[in-house]
């Protein structure tokens, strides 16, 4: 069950870096598609606030899955996360209609941060409750 589980993480973590670059560097139409579906759900934020808590949450997101993909190589972890988010917005910069810049990457480089210390810490609880001796088991 524990592999099934760490397959299926692997899987979604991948998935989500090329879901993450499509949309970080297609076209900008796209991206405003996206804002404009789901802005009426969201109390209608404004465009800057909502690409804020976009790289935040999306990066979260990332660390999460990354960080329960591979439980016990932080460094690696570390690096794909945060190396996507530098790479992204430099790629950024390549493209015609979009422009990366630094703030952008520290709000990615914030959230999969936290996204990689939430799934450390879901871990660590888990196994700990794992290990934990039951105190009324039967002798």
């Amino acid at each position: 069950m524990k592999r099934r589980i760490t397959r299926l993480a692997i899987a979604g973590a991948w998935i989500a870096v090329i879901a993450i670059a499509y949309a970080t560097l297609t076209h900008v139409g796209f991206v405003y598609a996206i804002y404009f579906k789901l802005a009426p759900f969201l109390m209608r934020p404004a465009m800057q606030t909502y690409a804020h808590f976009e790289h935040v949450i999306a990066f979260a997101l990332l660390g999460i899955l990354f960080g329960f993909a591979y439980p016990r190589r932080l460094i690696l972890v570390c690096g794909i996360v945060f190396g996507a988010a530098a790479l992204l917005e430099i790629l950024q910069t390549l493209t015609p209609d979009r422009h990366g810049t630094l703030i952008d990457a520290l709000e990615k480089m914030a959230g999969g941060a936290a996204g990689i210390l939430l799934a450390r810490t879901a871990q660590r609880l888990w196994f700990a409750k794992d290990r934990s001796p039951e105190i009324n088991r039967p002798s």
